[in-house]
């Protein structure tokens, strides 16, 4: 989950890279988001992109290699200093930013720049709750006909529920069920609430937008914290990223999987 919270995430952004994008679970799941969002910018040339809660910066930076505008925003200052410090690309043509940014100050930081996409991974806006309008901001910043990419939790996630009531840990196991409010515990001292949304019930929320293709992520890729279970067995995680590549791209499975990628378009008021 990329950090929205900057107490919260910053506390975590030194070791956010070895702990997720580096990991055995959080990389296969990265390169999955990547293989549905390289679908819809195969042919594009030279999008104006705005990344929300980019943590240390991976996404950006491969958005930028690809020959895309990209403005990469965090609320965690810490995640920020982690995201400037990684070489970027040689593609001077095109300008790769950094900014520290929390998603009500979208509009105005941006000032009058438009976009042609925005993309926020791994559940970043699973920690905004339904009252706040980000959907309002998304469809003044998007330029018309532009597109939202987002990667939020899976609902009803399977792997969750059973390792959780295999340790017989109902709350946990069914914590994604509930419309409650929960709370991720990232470091000691340091939580983020989270939401769980359904599908339906997310893109009601971002209100103007057409929903034009979901896909799983992460629906044999176990989440990271089984990540010491599957060092321990490679040969199974091997078999699981086949599984994955080979069938976990049915829409039907996406809010069964760990995250479900979406993309939306804006629609005219």
């Amino acid at each position: 989950m990329p950090p929205t919270n900057a107490p919260a995430f910053d506390a975590i952004a030194a070791e956010y890279d070895a702990h997720f994008s580096q990991s055995l679970t959080g990389n296969s799941q990265r390169m999955q988001v990547r293989r549905w969002l390289s679908s819809f910018l195969e042919n594009k040339k030279d999008l104006n992109i705005l990344e929300i809660n980019c943590g240390t910066g991976d996404d950006a930076l491969w958005l930028h290699s690809l020959g895309h505008r990209v403005l990469a925003t965090d609320v965690s200052g810490a995640m920020i200093a982690e995201a400037k410090n990684k070489p970027a690309s040689i593609n001077v043509d095109q300008p790769l930013r950094f900014m520290q940014c929390a998603f009500d100050d979208l509009l105005f930081k941006t000032a009058d720049e438009r976009f042609d996409l925005i993309f926020s991974n791994f559940s970043g806006l699973n920690c905004v709750s339904a009252n706040e309008k980000l959907g309002q901001q998304f469809h003044k910043l998007l330029h018309p006909g532009g597109h939202l990419a987002v990667v939020i939790f899976g609902k009803y996630n399977w792997w969750e529920t059973i390792y959780y009531l295999l340790r017989a840990k109902p709350a946990q196991a069914f914590r994604r069920w509930r419309k409650k409010v929960s709370t991720a515990v990232l470091k000691e001292g340091s939580v983020q609430p989270v939401y769980y949304y359904s599908t339906k019930r997310f893109c009601h929320l971002l209100g103007s937008f057409k929903k034009i293709e979901k896909r799983p992520v992460g629906l044999f890729i176990p989440p990271s914290y089984l990540e010491s279970f599957m060092q321990r067995r490679p040969g199974l995680f091997r078999w699981l990223q086949r599984s994955e590549k080979k069938a976990g791209g049915t829409p039907a499975f996406s809010q069964l999987a760990d995250h479900q990628y979406l993309l939306l378009k804006k629609v005219a008021l």
